[in-house]
């Protein structure tokens, strides 16, 4: 066994130490967000405290451990207190998670963490598959399931069928990064196919088509000919501007409509997103452009223009953002992306790129403890390369020093 310093031994003793903190805060919020939605494992309201103080500590005491220049800890503070104003006018405060990993992930190995937390996740998602099946196989009426268009959905006791599709849809993301270096044209299919099997049961098209395109990109990464530095030239540039151009696309076609232009595409487009579109021109209309967050509420039955909407559903967070979480998001999550690009390698970029197109169909991304890759631009902000103690850390990680306890 290969000795190692004193200095690089209490250096190695930080890291894991730190490691293991950033880990059992999101390990929490893994289990604060699964039984949030459980039917089978409901927890009271003094668990669901004390979970969030038990994260707060943890995250406080791995912000201490950390180095700041001026400016990103004025940012860092900013950041947070931005999110925070945010969850109160809003009332979704999920936001408050998001800034407090965003901000406290320096020095974080994320492949390592995620590879904990997928696992974990699985074990809970497997407890309610397991338990919904016994009791779907002796007694079909006694499950409960969610309907579209007359169309019936196992939820498998997560409330509803989409919120089950996310999490097998974003457990599958984490595995898939996690183990990047690692994959096979086997694993991804494998992987594909169980995904495809839970799709059968739940008719959740976003899920599988995330998952279906991220095996798809990352297959071409294991191509070994001449156009693969094209690929990732493509990579480079639908990760650099893709969010940013999205953000512009998604509020001028909302405006333009309201405002009587794009009329005759924006059919054709609201039913390609399958009715999104509407449900944002008329939220825009209603309540008007957020900047830093409002609460935005509507009545069950809504009439607008002549059209009778049952329910407001928002599922395209680049509209929700507009007019309920606020453009300063769109346009700060437009610059992360821009300004870390540069510093990003393939796998990073592709999961950006599956971050902003899954960012079309769905209005909780903002919850990194779930949609992880905004902890991406979070790992590139800490600058875990720039300190000199980080510096240190990523030697020994290069290293790989075995350390001699005698």
């Amino acid at each position: 066994m290969s000795s190692i310093s004193l200095a690089e031994r209490n250096l190695k003793n930080r890291q894991n130490f730190i490691q293991m903190l950033y880990t059992c805060a999101l390990l929490l919020l893994a289990y604060k967000n699964i039984t949030d939605s459980s039917v089978i494992m409901k927890k009271p309201d003094i668990v669901d405290n004390l979970i969030i103080m038990l994260f707060t500590g943890i995250i406080g005491v791995k912000l201490i451990t950390q180095r700041y220049t001026y400016a990103k800890l004025i940012f860092s503070v900013c950041l947070f207190c931005l999110c925070v104003y945010t969850c109160i006018k809003c009332y979704y405060f999920y936001l408050y998670f998001t800034a407090l990993l965003f901000i406290g992930i320096q020095d974080v190995d994320l492949e390592k963490v995620l590879n904990i937390v997928w696992k974990f996740k699985a074990f809970l998602i497997s407890i309610h598959v397991i338990v919904y099946m016994i009791n779907f196989l002796s007694n079909p009426y006694s499950v409960p399931y969610s309907y579209r268009n007359g169309v019936q959905r196992m939820t498998f006791y997560q409330g509803h069928a989409n919120t089950f599709s996310m999490y097998i849809c974003w457990i599958s993301m984490e595995f898939l990064y996690s183990n990047f270096k690692k994959l096979t044209p086997l694993k991804l299919g494998v992987l594909w196919l169980i995904n495809y099997v839970f799709y059968i049961f739940c008719d959740s098209n976003t899920a599988l088509t995330i998952i279906t395109f991220a095996c798809f990109l990352i297959a071409l990464t294991m191509l070994k000919n001449g156009l693969v530095k094209y690929y990732e030239f493509l990579l480079k540039i639908f990760s650099k501007y893709l969010y940013a151009f999205l953000s512009i696309f998604f509020v001028t076609i909302i405006i333009g409509f309201v405002n009587g232009y794009f009329l005759s595409i924006f059919e054709t487009l609201n039913e390609l997103f399958t009715g999104r579109l509407l449900y944002g021109a008329v939220a825009y209309d209603m309540k008007g452009l957020s900047i830093f967050g409002k609460v935005v509420e509507f009545d069950s039955k809504v009439y607008w223009k002549g059209y009778w909407i049952d329910g407001m559903i928002f599922d395209n967070c680049y509209i929700w953002m507009m007019v309920c979480y606020g453009i300063v998001y769109l346009v700060l999550i437009s610059l992360a992306a821009i300004v870390f690009n540069s510093r990003m390698d393939v796998r990073d970029r592709i999961f950006i790129i599956l971050y902003t197109l899954y960012t079309i169909m769905e209005a909780y991304v903002m919850n990194a403890a779930i949609c992880f890759p905004l902890l991406i631009f979070g790992m590139y902000f800490t600058g875990r390369r720039e300190p000199k103690l980080s510096a240190g850390i990523n030697r020994l990680w290069k290293k790989g020093h075995v350390i001699d306890e005698n």
